[in-house]
């Protein structure tokens, strides 16, 4: 089963001391079954080089220079464990390669794309035992002072205003962002924003591969005043898709408050 095409939890049913890998993004991932324990290991390629997509598959051994990194134990009833992507753990700074205007009253769509989490979970408890990201993220911070904010990844990106424009990538999820300027008189220059991706569901769309749900942000360029609200679904545009993983941080409200001095980095 391959889980770029076919993005269904994947199982995983490994022989007895035989090496598997499979690769997405920059990642390539290594998996034996050794008796109760589940070993891994791991490798990244030169961010430079074309993105990898390759499904799990038997190798004769690890590479050179490749070790393990983790025994994986899934508990006394040894539960199987399954393979799901998975959105990343913190939100992602989004700068735009030009700032952005909004005249008064003004409202845009951008579609912006973060990379890819790849997770190792248990198949009755969904109890994550590890996870690595598809490509290693830039940490930042997003706050007006290095005391108040939070950690943070950091990704710069063109995005387009027309979905014709959005190119699929098979290790990259898409977000649509609505931006919308309720003031009256005064007009909104965007040049970063905070996307809540450990608070958006993961979906796929056979013919436009990921996305999350889609988000607005409606900011008061007079005031200050931001209003964050999460869609329940990704555009109406993609038709059908299918729910690969749940957010992260269920517990969190659709419907948020905060600071734009905070949203906006």
């Amino acid at each position: 089963m391959d889980i770029i095409d076919q993005p269904a939890q994947q199982e995983l049913n490994l022989d007895e001391k035989q090496w598997y890998s499979m690769s997405l993004g920059d990642l390539t991932l290594f998996l034996q079954q050794n008796g109760n324990e589940l070993l891994t290991a791991v490798s990244y390629q030169d961010r430079d080089k074309p993105a990898l997509c390759k499904a799990l598959g038997k190798i004769e051994q690890l590479p050179d220079g490749v070790s393990v990194g983790e025994r994986l134990y899934s508990g006394p009833e040894e539960e199987s464990v399954y393979i799901e992507l998975q959105l990343a753990d913190k939100p992602y700074q989004v700068n735009a390669d030009r700032p952005i205007k909004l005249g008064p009253k003004g409202r845009a769509v951008l579609y912006v794309s973060t990379s890819l989490w790849v997770q190792l979970k248990t198949v009755d408890t969904q109890k994550v035992m590890t996870e690595y990201p598809a490509i290693v993220p830039r940490m930042s911070w997003v706050g007006s002072t290095t005391i108040e904010g939070a950690l943070c990844y950091s990704t710069k990106t063109a995005a387009p205003s027309e979905l014709s424009q959005v190119s699929r990538k098979v290790h990259r999820a898409i977000t649509a962002l609505e931006i919308v300027n309720d003031s009256n008189h005064s007009p909104l220059t965007i040049q970063r924003l905070s996307l809540p991706l450990n608070m958006l569901s993961l979906f796929y769309s056979e013919s436009a591969g990921y996305w999350t749900e889609s988000v607005r942000f409606r900011m008061d360029a007079s005031t200050g005043e931001t209003v964050i609200v999460t869609s329940q679904k990704p555009p109406d545009e993609l038709g059908d898709c299918t729910k690969i993983s749940t957010a992260r941080d269920s517990k969190q409200s659709s419907r948020l408050r905060t600071a734009m001095k905070l949203i906006m980095g």
